[in-house]
């Protein structure tokens, strides 16, 4: 398992558009748990949105954010 960084999670948002938090652990070889407190951060921060239960899509804002990160290593 690996860390679940902002970057690589927001960039699956913005990639896939609205995906189910299994679908986001599974692609991010990390645990649903994990994945789904880090999106509850981004959510609280206004760079995601949960549409339904367990479903997220990056907001307007969160792209904007995505661009200011650096680049994954």
């Amino acid at each position: 398992m690996t860390a679940c960084s902002t970057r690589g999670l927001l960039d699956l948002l913005d990639e896939r558009g609205p995906t189910e938090i299994g679908v986001l652990a599974a692609a991010l070889e990390t645990h649903p748990v994990t994945v789904t407190n880090r999106c509850s951060t981004l959510q609280s921060d206004g760079y995601v949105r949960q549409i339904s239960g367990g479903v997220y899509v990056i907001t307007d804002d969160g792209e904007e954010y995505l661009t200011s990160l650096p680049e994954a290593e």
